[in-house]
């Protein structure tokens, strides 16, 4: 009896600690959640997105081009969620910003009402992802970023608290496999945490419970096979066949960590010292964790980064700051006094705060070609400006879109096609000399655009293409040439491309994305496409490209 009041009392301790905890997380919670909404915006990239979306809602399938099967964005399960919530209330705009905010405060909140070892340090951590530029700027922006950061913090709460729970390595599973389908980079964030759990629990039932886990992720990339031919998004094809060497990548990573560090130096703060403090505290369950980041940040290094910047390192950020929230650090009320402190100037005195209403400058895009990218597109989708949108971008290349619907071409060479594309209407085939969405142009190397006004409408300084010691390309914008007769043919359905080979490749690949799903010899073609089978007729043409 004794025991049963002694145990009553501790959960109503319990139960008491935990009113007490959220009663003081309150206004830290609302602030950031303030913070998200006044700073709300969509990007150029979502609206690609939102024409899949707009497509699948209309009866066109999961297409971009409607008169070709291929993936061009690179978050399905996100594309499925807009999808989900577009086909609820009929719009993008809105639907697409209250889904980011409300991910994006249920994963602050969880982590600071179960991860974080005590509210002070929540108050610390939910306050150092306030003052992030970048964890603010993809809280919303219309892009995947959200939901990777609530299935992360979900993942971290069930491998912290669920280890004596049923089914344990499953959960970890199945929320690191809709992770994956949400960015398949991701995963390398789970895979270090997942391969300790596995040899911790070895055995076949471990393994049944990641191969359930990962069940949703290989259900897509076998729909994605069959009904795209391929297993991978056509933007990865455009982004990483360019026939840029490792080398140059790689010092163009450098650059974006550089670009980033400029731009929101807090979170290469907060990344630091949690490798610091950890390692030095030597709390070896954290390590998997801290590898992960490792892992992911080496990968991004490798690919050169990304032209927004900070993107890619907003996961790793929100990961070192609820390792750092877990610690047994020491941290008296002088310490956290003056950590809070420094958050504050970092939340203040970054320029171009989100706490305070962006100025508006002529360095949007630095002279390495990363750019912040909600500056740009600050007066196109911002929420406080929503009244002169009436939901739809305040941007040239939308009204440029709506001209092309509207002058009944069926055929369009464009650079930026978020916007333009969106508004062209599913009867408008865009040719994106970017090869985001054009199946044959992503598996070109690059080359020297012909198109001189795609050239012109780049968001990029073409004077910095001269500065010594600076690529002749911007990352993630990778111009291809348009093959002799490429237009003519999309324009009158007739293969008339003049490299015959190069004809030859593409009459094989219109198989693939325009041909009936189950047609023996459309798998023949996929087998041979994924299988490097029809390489071998690009080698001509390849040979002949003027590289940038």
């Amino acid at each position: 009896m004794a025991l049963v009041i002694e145990d009553l009392n501790e959960n109503k301790t319990t139960s008491r600690e935990k009113r007490n905890k959220k009663s003081l997380l309150a206004l830290p919670l609302a602030f950031f959640l303030f913070i998200i909404v006044k700073d709300a915006w969509l990007s150029d990239d979502a609206y690609i997105t939102f024409r899949v979306v707009d497509n699948i809602l209309h009866g066109y399938g999961l297409t971009w081009n409607t008169d070709e099967r291929v993936q061009t964005y690179t978050h399905p399960l996100w594309m499925l969620c807009l999808s989900l919530v577009s086909f609820c209330t009929h719009e993008f705009y809105y639907s697409s910003l209250v889904l980011s905010i409300t991910m994006s405060l249920i994963a602050v909140a969880l982590f600071s009402l179960y991860l974080a070892r005590s509210a002070l340090l929540a108050t610390l951590g939910i306050m150092a992802l306030a003052a992030s530029k970048s964890f603010v700027d993809f809280s919303t922006s219309g892009l995947e970023n959200p939901l990777t950061y609530l299935l992360i913090v979900i993942f971290m709460l069930v491998f912290y608290h669920g280890q004596r729970k049923e089914h344990y390595v499953l959960w970890l599973a199945l929320i690191a496999g809709l992770a994956t389908l949400n960015r398949i980079d991701t995963l390398l964030l789970f895979l270090p945490a997942l391969t300790v759990v596995f040899c911790q629990f070895p055995g076949w039932k471990s393994m049944k419970a990641l191969l359930l886990g990962f069940l949703p992720f290989l259900c897509w990339e076998a729909f994605s096979l069959c009904y795209y031919g391929f297993l991978f998004p056509n933007t990865a094809y455009a982004k990483l066949n360019t026939g840029i060497d490792s080398a140059q990548l790689f010092s163009q990573g450098i650059r974006y960590f550089i670009s980033s560090f400029i731009f929101d130096p807090l979170i290469f703060v907060i990344i630091s010292a949690s490798m610091l403090v950890l390692l030095q505290q030597k709390v070896w369950k954290d390590l998997p964790f801290l590898i992960g980041m490792g892992l992911y940040l080496l990968y991004t290094l490798n690919i050169g980064g990304d032209f927004m910047a900070s993107r890619f390192l907003t996961e790793p950020f929100l990961i070192a700051v609820i390792l750092l929230a877990r610690t047994s650090f020491p941290l008296s009320k002088l310490n956290w006094l003056l950590t809070f402190a420094i958050i504050l100037l970092f939340g203040i005195a970054t320029p171009n705060s989100r706490w305070y209403p962006l100025i508006k400058n002529n360095t949007r895009i630095d002279q390495r070609g990363v750019a912040d990218e909600r500056a740009f597109y600050l007066d196109a989708t911002a929420l406080v400006k929503v009244e002169h949108i009436t939901l739809w971008p305040n941007s040239v290349w939308l009204r440029e879109g709506l001209q092309a619907k509207q002058s009944g071409k069926h055929v369009v060479v464009r650079s930026t096609i978020g916007f333009f594309g969106f508004a062209a209407g599913p009867h408008v085939h865009v040719v994106d000399i970017w090869a985001l969405g054009d199946p044959l142009l992503a598996r070109l190397p690059e080359g020297e655009a012909q198109d001189s006004e795609s050239i012109r409408r780049w968001a990029y300084d073409a004077s910095l293409t001269n500065l010594p010691g600076l690529p002749r390309w911007r990352i993630g914008h990778f111009t291809r040439s348009m093959p002799a007769g490429y237009l003519e043919t999309l324009e009158s359905g007739k293969n008339v491309i003049h490299d015959k080979q190069l004809a030859l490749y593409y009459s094989k690949l219109q198989e693939v994305t325009r041909g009936p799903l189950f047609d023996i010899e459309r798998w023949v073609d996929i087998w041979k496409f994924n299988t490097g089978g029809y390489d071998y007729l690009l080698s001509h043409y390849s040979q002949g490209v003027h590289r940038l």
